[in-house]
């Protein structure tokens, strides 16, 4: 009798922990909504708690900020679909993970690092960012990182480099409306703006229609990327990457039990493929020889992933795989990994790259 009470009192009292987590006033946007025929767009903002649209004529606008992300917004005409790119050339990259909602410190970090200047734009020149998945969940500003990322994609392509904004496993569970993780933030903004949140990042939006665009998997010089990994059962579908990626669009935004009857979209957004696996750091772990030939299918030297939690980035395996998800979730710390003339170290804050190590005094979690 008395936990049944207890367990009532719970649940009772559950709403109202939640509801002290939700900071006030609430601030977020923008969040730019096609009309029908994709003539006009429409910009709407939660300010102090308060619902503000803007009328905007073309896809070009330009969007003052009014509250949420800091900066001056200008969209731009998404290309026409085309197979997305996996494979490229870098002469310098930088790479991390898991913001999860996190913009402050991700932009903090950025800055340390020279990836971007005081006012947030591109200093990277021909370099290439790589954010290897989950900026969505978790955290409270998950609007702000997503047109970060939006609006250095464009101004790293003006200066020769690229951003690689890669999907990752709460990308794919948000769009396909499984919100356990997301910040209760977000229920009061949709709520306000007459809307469910996975509407927010739909076809009928700037960011979703973006986000749709992203690929899970890329090559850059002898190095893949990816949130997961890939389990050497891969080498059974006989994809190339940029088919690995095109498959996955397929299933975007579908719920899981969908892919029961598709044995290569239930890989790749089952445990063992590129969003989920854990393999390479976490128990039961592959051994020497089966990495060694899945990083000779895939024509490759390292493996990046992020999505398995450490207080740091690492080296595992010799250097053969390193792990980029150095708790920036937390909203406390975080690193980044970059490679340069041959060298892979790292840098967190402090902006000072050193040797990466490996893992042996590192803490991990699996969610």
């Amino acid at each position: 009798m008395l936990c049944t009470l207890l367990f009532s009192l719970a649940l009772t009292l559950a709403p109202l922990s939640i509801q002290a987590q939700i900071p006030t006033p609430v601030n977020d946007g923008p969040h730019v909504f096609f009309s029908s025929n994709s003539a006009q767009l429409q910009a709407s903002w939660v300010c102090n708690d308060q619902r503000q649209d803007q009328l905007l004529a073309t896809i070009s606008a330009s969007i003052a900020p009014l509250c949420g992300y800091p900066y001056t917004i200008q969209l731009r005409a998404q290309a026409a679909a085309a197979p997305v790119a996996a494979r490229f050339e870098a002469k310098k990259i930088a790479a991390f993970s898991d913001i999860h909602g996190q913009f402050d410190l991700m932009l903090n970090l950025l800055k340390a690092n020279q990836i971007v200047d005081a006012q947030g734009k591109w200093q990277y020149g021909s370099g290439h960012l790589v954010i290897a998945g989950d900026v969505f969940d978790r955290g409270p500003k998950v609007t702000e990182a997503l047109w970060l990322l939006y609006m250095l994609e464009a101004q790293a392509e003006a200066a020769g480099g690229k951003v690689h904004y890669l999907l990752g496993n709460h990308e794919a569970i948000s769009l396909a409306n499984d919100l356990r993780y997301l910040h209760p933030k977000y229920r009061v903004v949709a709520d306000k703006l007459n809307t469910t949140y996975p509407r927010l990042f739909s076809q009928e939006t700037v960011l979703g229609r973006w986000l749709r665009s992203k690929p899970v998997i890329i090559r850059i010089n002898d190095s893949l990327f990816m949130h997961g990994g890939l389990h050497p059962d891969y080498a059974q579908l006989k994809l190339s990457l940029a088919e690995v990626n095109a498959q996955f669009h397929a299933g975007l935004g579908l719920p899981k039990a969908s892919f029961k009857e598709n044995n290569v979209l239930s890989f790749l957004y089952g445990s063992t493929g590129p969003l989920w696996y854990r393999g390479y750091l976490k128990a039961p772990q592959l051994q020497s020889e089966a990495l060694d030939q899945l990083l000779q299918t895939l024509q490759v030297q390292h493996i990046v992933v992020g999505h398995t939690t450490m207080n740091g980035v690492y080296a595992h395996w010799q250097g053969r795989v390193y792990s980029i998800d150095s708790d920036i979730k937390s909203g406390q710390r975080g690193e980044m990994l970059f490679w340069e003339n041959g060298l892979w170290t790292k840098a967190g804050l402090d902006g000072k790259r050193v040797p990466v190590p490996s893992p042996e005094s590192a803490q991990s979690t699996t969610e």
